[in-house]
Order: structure tokens, then sequence, then C-alpha cells
């Protein structure tokens, strides 16, 4: 009996064990996995500048929203609180289609879109945004885990011009647009204008 006991409680301690390190071996793949300038450059998103978030964010074939518009308002909140630069936040029809809200925008001057949207002040840059891939998976001690991938463009309404990012990052699903936030602030800190 004793022979048993002494054979089960480490069989036991080893299973139980297994969730918490497996959950930190998953914590050495997370961060930011991709960031890719596609257009332009990143010159124009200076600290303090005013961006004008517009959602919902279109969906890539394969990706999916948490919900329609959540990931406009993540990142008008992350914005600000990374005080880096001053977020407001326009929603357009949320269950009609991005481009025509898109079109819509771009169609527009800063004072215009001030005016239009009652914002506290004219914008220096619009950012729409496209959710590329969106995956989640469960890890043992950590929750749940998201994969995703945005297209964030920066549109300039001063000379109509377009700054393209592609950003994927790994992190608990709580703090994917914060890193992504802090990501873009580092990378346009070091940008050359």
């Amino acid at each position: 009996m004793l022979k048993r006991l002494l054979l089960v409680v480490p069989l036991i301690l080893s299973l139980v064990s297994c969730g918490p390190i497996l959950g930190q071996l998953m914590r050495m793949a997370d961060g930011v996995k991709n960031f890719q300038v596609v257009k332009d450059d990143l010159g124009d998103l200076k600290k303090g500048q005013k961006i004008l978030v517009v959602g919902p964010f279109e969906t890539a074939p394969g990706a999916w929203d948490i919900a329609r518009g959540d990931d406009a308002v993540f990142f008008y909140n992350e914005f600000n609180l990374a005080k880096y630069y001053t977020a407001e936040l326009h929603m357009g029809d949320r269950y009609g289609k991005a481009a025509k809200t898109i079109a819509e925008v771009k169609g527009k001057s800063a004072a215009q879109l001030k005016a239009d949207y009652q914002l506290e002040s004219e914008p220096g840059l619009v950012m729409f945004g496209t959710v590329l891939s969106r995956d989640t998976i469960v890890a043992p001690t950590r929750g749940i885990i998201m994969e995703v991938g945005y297209r964030l463009e920066f549109y300039n309404p001063a000379d109509g011009k377009s700054a393209v990012v592609e950003i994927s990052v790994r992190e608990h699903f709580k703090d994917c647009i914060k890193l992504v936030v802090e990501e873009l602030t580092h990378r346009a800190a070091n940008a050359k204008s």
C-alpha cells in the first residue's frame, strides 16, 4: 500500500504542475509577431497627433469581430491611455459596410470632420482598420490568449495621403491592442520625418 502511494503521489504532482509549466512556456511565444509598413511611412504619427479612430473595422475573410465596433473603441481608449496621441472616436453604421463610412470620411476636410462629427478638435490623422486574422487559445493558468492581425490606415485629411501598417501580435486578449499601440508609438518615435 505504501509503495502504491509513493508511486501515485509523484504522478499526481507531475500532472498538476503541467498546467503552470505549459502556461509559462506559452508566454515565450507572446509579443509582436509582425510589423510592416506597407505604404508610405510613419512620419505623420508624431507625438501629440490628434487621431480620429473610425469604426467599425472591416474584417478580412476568415477573420471575425469580437463585437462589431469593439476594436475601434479599444484603439480609441488605448491611444488616450498611452498619452502619446489624443484620440476621438467616430462610429459609422455598425451593421453597414465599412467602405461606405471610409468613403464618407475621406470626402471631408479636417474642419468638416470636426463640425460634422462634433469633435473637440480637427483631426490630424484618421485611422481606419481591418482585422486580418484572429484566433484564440486557452493557456493553462493564463486565460485566453489571442493572436490577431490588423491592417491600420492612417489617413491625413490635409493632403489625402495614407500610411498603412500591418501588425500581428499574440498576447493575453485584454492586452493585444495595448501592445499594438505601444509598438506603433515606439516605431513612430523612431521614424524619420
